[in-house]
């Protein structure tokens, strides 16, 4: 009889003598290495270039304009704008003026972005020009009036860009990890957005542990690699920061459409690009449609959301490159496990299912509702212990005492370990619902719906029922131009699944809700059915 094993994962040690890729160095790095070297294409400016010299004198430039302001130990500086160029010298010369960037999401209503503008206590924001309406509104009833400046408006008597035009004096980066440098908001699924304190120390140890792990290895000095994560979002943010840490140039844009990243590629040949699974959905059936060749690439990534395994096998097929799997949050600087090539392995299906093993430096267990490290293969929710786990939540220590706890970020997702040490996700510990006393994952069953030829994606929630205390039912997003009845859905759904983990009802809808990164508001969805189920 074998013996349990505790369901614990450790990825390899970090080095001691291995020097910290500080992130706030790469803009003088830049500069002694590869000044000519472009370090950021702008693709929706016209392919409008940065070269690396040009990032430190920008940097330098934001450095000394927050410093003649004040905006230093700390002082919330706001952002609220699409993907841009800009973004990355305004994020170097914030972390050594030593103020903080508060990513905004431009999608946001303006109760929303007041909301973060408020409880972050932002003395400055600079916002897309087009978005100035919403940015005055979102204004109006703070506490604090924040100083305001557009990105890039020409007829502006002002704006960023050309507050970053002259030239500064070099200044010293500053080597501390505890220094807070990016305050990034949940996307709040679960009651108010929280503001997530990110630091240098985070920033440096995640590319760290991604350099030392290997995972990224396909990313070398003068390569090339595409970003269409928007940069309010970690996974945007750390695509960016992946490459510029490594010298490479890096293709920036805000319209991640098939008709435009499908040409990008063609263009630009970039190595890598971070994909989400909806949009990896639309290139394959945009290239599916087009009759013609996928653009070639080294390597996919993709997270953010679940990937059904028909799409994953449609996606390697279509596309013939490389593929990697990234878990993370916010809350740990973006990824914690990794799902590489080497494992996306067609003929072990189970294993496509998985999200892979820790990086380096970081270990994951599983534990149950008291925090009792459980065995393998058994389900309960995923700690991680990581150099990379946030400072806390701004102004919330209550909440930051509940997820970090003994060195260790309590994720709220679900999971299990099995026997090869890989780890797979259940859900959410509130998603899953109980219904006549078995446990039902959400994710299993929207796996199987996703596996329909009509379906594009589902969303599965459970409501109280008298009988079974829980009962499952799904609201399905179709396939363009497709069309399934409910009961056929239903009948399929039965084929591979067990009769509890059906759904008892199945709604249509032209588009579920998402986050900024893709991911279905189950939230959203539930509230929405409970009041058409109150409104008769």
């Amino acid at each position: 009889m074998n013996e349990s094993k505790p369901a614990h994962l450790e990825g390899k040690p970090l080095p001691q003598d291995v020097p910290l890729p500080w992130v706030g160095d790469i803009p003088a790095r830049g500069l002694a290495q590869c000044p000519d070297r472009t370090a950021v294409i702008f693709a929706d400016g016209g392919g409008r270039t940065m070269s690396y010299r040009e990032l430190e004198r920008m940097t330098r430039a934001f450095c000394a304009a927050m410093r003649a302001r004040g905006l230093v130990d700390g002082a919330r500086v706001a952002y609220l704008g699409r993907n841009n160029e800009l973004y990355m010298p305004m994020l170097f010369g914030a972390l050594r003026a030593g103020c903080v960037i508060v990513t905004l999401n431009w999608r946001l209503t303006a109760p929303e972005i007041a909301y973060q503008l408020q409880d972050s206590g932002a003395a400055f924001l600079i916002a897309d020009a087009d978005l100035m309406p919403v940015t005055m509104k979102a204004c109006e009833g703070l506490t604090m009036q924040p100083e305001i400046l557009p990105t890039d408006d020409p007829a502006a008597s002002r704006d960023l860009r050309r507050l970053m035009a002259g030239d500064a004096p070099a200044s010293e980066c500053p080597h501390e990890l505890d220094q807070v440098v990016v305050q990034m908001y949940t996307s709040g699924t679960t009651g108010k957005p929280k503001g997530v304190q990110l630091t240098h120390g985070c920033l440096t140890y995640a590319r760290h542990c991604e350099m030392i792990d290997g995972s990224y290895a396909g990313w070398q000095a003068g390569t090339t690699h595409l970003s269409a994560m928007p940069n309010f979002h970690i996974a945007g943010t750390s695509w960016m920061l992946i490459g510029l840490t490594r010298l490479s140039t890096m293709v920036l844009t805000a319209d991640p459409s098939p008709a435009n990243l499908l040409p990008l590629i063609e263009k630009y040949n970039p190595g890598c690009s971070f994909i989400v699974p909806t949009v990896i959905r639309a290139l394959v059936d945009a290239i599916r449609a087009g009759g013609r060749p996928a653009p070639r690439m080294k390597q996919i990534a993709y997270g953010a959301s679940a990937i059904g395994e028909s799409l994953l096998r449609e996606a390697m097929e279509t596309f013939g490159c490389e593929f990697g799997q990234a878990f993370g949050m916010t809350e740990v600087t973006g990824t914690c496990t990794y799902l590489p090539n080497a494992d996306h392995d067609l003929s072990r299906p189970q294993v496509l299912k998985s999200v892979g093993r820790p990086l380096a430096g970081m270990a994951v267990q599983i534990r149950d509702g008291e925090g009792r490290l459980l065995n393998v293969g058994e389900a309960g929710e995923i700690w991680v212990r990581t150099p990379t786990a946030m400072l806390g939540y701004w102004n919330l220590p209550k909440a930051t005492q509940e997820a970090l706890v003994d060195g260790w970020y309590r994720t709220g997702d679900g999971g299990r370990i099995d026997a090869d040490g890989f780890l797979y996700l259940t859900d959410r510990i509130k998603d899953m619902i109980i219904s006549g006393g078995e446990n039902v994952y959400p994710v299993e069953i929207e796996e199987r719906l996703r596996l329909h030829p009509a379906v594009l994606e589902a969303a599965v929630i459970g409501l109280p029922d008298p009988h079974w205390g829980e009962a499952v039912h799904a609201m399905v997003e179709l396939r363009p131009g497709q069309q399934v009845e409910a009961d056929t859905l239903r009948a399929f759904a039965r084929e591979g699944l067990a009769g509890f983990k059906c759904p008892r009802s199945i709604r249509f809808t032209t588009a579920l809700p998402r986050t900024a990164s893709g991911k279905v508001q189950r939230a959203q969805v539930r509230s929405a059915w409970r009041e058409s189920i109150a409104a008769g």
